[in-house]
């Protein structure tokens, strides 16, 4: 899975490096890393890397499209009651999208920007474990039990199925050269649908995150 990530990446740069290089005026190539922070206790932080290519149609405006890798952490599902717990494996995605964003003062050596992103979320397939609360060693009832012996025969699979992604980002970047190159400092606000399927369970989330990103174009 590493090496078709590293493929992917390198073959939307090395176009999108073509092309920048052809018009660096009108086109731009960058790349951006970001730490969301669920917003909700039961969901899950994750991280993401996006690359991406754009246009600018006007030195304000720039349209382009690209794709985010995210890696989510373990997130805590509930079963039948707050006994028994199911807590998921890492689990990660991949997210083509569409972009656009204004910058504000181009002309400028720093340039406070707002932006908004829309794609689809492909999920990939994880396992999980489950337990029993409270810890080991407390008495547990015969139901609670039951529920755990019965668990321990089903099938371990998590299926997470995606959906329609938004997200909003603002912030600053600093030109570096004379080449239209520049570092950017920002935060997103991420909406990203999921439903889980697990066990004989099926729950739909709106996992909802927060957080900063830094990255670089040219």
């Amino acid at each position: 899975m590493k090496r078709k990530i590293t493929l992917i990446v390198l073959c939307l740069l090395s176009v999108a490096v073509s092309v920048s290089a052809q018009e660096k005026r009108k086109y731009e190539i960058g790349a951006d890393v970001s730490y969301g922070i669920s917003l909700a206790k039961s969901n899950s932080n994750h991280v993401g890397v996006n690359v991406f290519g754009g246009y600018k149609p006007t030195k304000h405006i720039t349209i382009g499209a690209g794709i985010n890798y995210s890696y989510f952490q373990n997130r805590l599902l509930p079963y039948d009651n707050e006994f028994v717990f199911i807590q998921t494996e890492p689990y990660h995605s991949f997210r083509p999208y569409v972009y656009g964003r204004y910058d504000f003062l181009p002309s400028c050596k720093w340039i406070p920007f707002v932006g908004a992103r829309v794609g689809y979320g492909f999920f990939s397939k994880s396992t999980f474990i489950f337990g029993v609360l409270p810890p080991s060693g407390s008495m547990y009832g015969e139901d609670d039990l039951s529920a755990y012996e019965y668990l321990k025969d089903l099938d371990h699979t998590l299926g997470v199925k995606g959906g329609v992604f938004c997200a909003m980002n603002f912030g600053i970047s600093r030109k570096i050269g004379q080449k239209g190159s520049r570092i950017t400092l920002g935060a997103s606000l991420e909406i990203q649908p999921m439903t889980f399927k697990y066990v004989d369970k099926s729950e739909y989330r709106t996992g909802i995150t927060i957080g900063p990103n830094i990255g670089f174009s040219f």
